[in-house]
């Protein structure tokens, strides 16, 4: 059995969950380095994790050293840890294969900037043609931008445990006035502020429509003071743990995701796979790719005047069309299931591997 080591930032709920799949299948030995295993931004319950792990900050170098040289196979999902650009620089002196993994480039430092310091951080891979995996085709892009064309590219999305999602019955067609549903960090990163004034305008103009929003953050007084203000309209849940979020979503008709900026969006398939059609901005991460006509409308981010006239559009929708629409989203969603993505990581491994040999 081919031993592998993924090297990636924290145990998230939905990675965690992937790993305990891809060390349960038999096919790989896997251990996981990570990075820490908390992060102050999150408020996520840490996960129980059934794989074998190390963390950065606490075993001691010479074992996560080991685990490095000896493995078949490292899959690195960071470059900015000293740790694990410690551990790259090692692997890559051992000639022993390594691909990254990771999402797009070009949002914590400007393009340029950052190409530069990731011409250094990255030295390994600009020295060798191992290939290069993206969260998504927006991620692929990027890397071929940067790294050329002397490498093979592959998109291998993230994946998540989307079983409580796919479970919400979506029996109802009545007619009624469609809720929307906000699920994520209350920062204007995520488009609070945008969507607020947006609901603001259009409630003080009298549109049949309502909205939840589930999660803290620095904008929580934009919420609760436009909660206030429309209390039979606009509700705040706060902050939800993962494994009650299915609940809040089947209490909804439409997610509405308006980010300036995310790396992936989980949340799109969270959306997706609970039955809902979906209003993002483009910049809503690579799971945006999903969304078409026929699951939900796709806004350029930052335009508040384009979201304002969707949510009115929305409005106007029958209950019976938002069903048919998030039909068709949670069709789309089932490769994202967290089971497809075990099969689709394993499957690059070993081609990877049966191209070395």
């Amino acid at each position: 059995m081919r031993t592998v080591v993924i090297l990636t930032r924290m145990p998230s709920p939905y990675q965690a969950r992937l790993f305990d799949l891809l060390a349960a299948d038999g096919r790989i030995a896997l251990r996981v380095i990570y990075e820490r295993m908390t992060d102050a931004d999150r408020d996520w319950r840490a996960p129980t994790l059934a794989h074998e792990h190390a963390c950065c900050r606490d075993a001691p170098f010479a074992q996560l050293e080991q685990w490095v040289r000896d493995s078949d196979f490292c899959v690195f999902g960071g470059y900015r840890d000293p740790c694990l650009r410690r551990l790259l620089t090692q692997r890559f002196a051992a000639r022993r294969p390594f691909v990254f993994w990771g999402e797009r480039f070009g949002y914590q430092t400007p393009l340029v900037v950052g190409a530069i310091y990731r011409r250094w951080a990255m030295r390994a891979f600009h020295a060798t043609r191992s290939e290069m995996w993206g969260i998504g085709e927006m991620a692929v892009a990027s890397y071929r931008r940067e790294f050329g064309p002397r490498r093979r590219y592959r998109n291998i999305p993230y994946s998540s445990d989307l079983s409580g999602f796919l479970s919400i019955a979506r029996d109802d067609a009545e007619a009624r006035l469609p809720r929307l549903l906000f699920s994520g960090s209350l920062i204007a990163r995520k488009g609070v502020d945008l969507l607020v004034a947006a609901l603001e305008r259009a409630l003080a103009d009298g549109v049949a429509i309502a909205a939840t929003f589930v999660g803290d953050g620095p904008l929580r007084p934009l919420v609760e003071r436009l909660a206030r203000r429309h209390p039979d309209r606009v509700a705040h849940v706060g902050f939800t743990q993962m494994d009650a979020l299915p609940d809040v979503y089947a209490r909804a008709d439409v997610l509405v995701a308006p980010s300036r900026h995310d790396g992936w969006g989980l949340v799109v398939i969270e959306g997706m796979a609970a039955a809902m059609p979906v209003l993002a901005s483009d910049r809503t991460g690579a799971a945006v790719e999903r969304v078409t006509a026929e699951t939900g409308w796709l806004l350029p981010a930052g335009d508040a005047a384009a979201l304002e006239r969707v949510l009115r559009e929305i409005a106007r929708t029958p209950i019976a069309r938002l069903r048919a629409m998030g039909a068709a989203a949670r069709a789309r969603s089932r490769d994202d299931r967290v089971e497809a993505g075990r099969d689709r990581m394993i499957e690059a491994i070993e081609r990877c591997l049966a191209e070395r040999s």
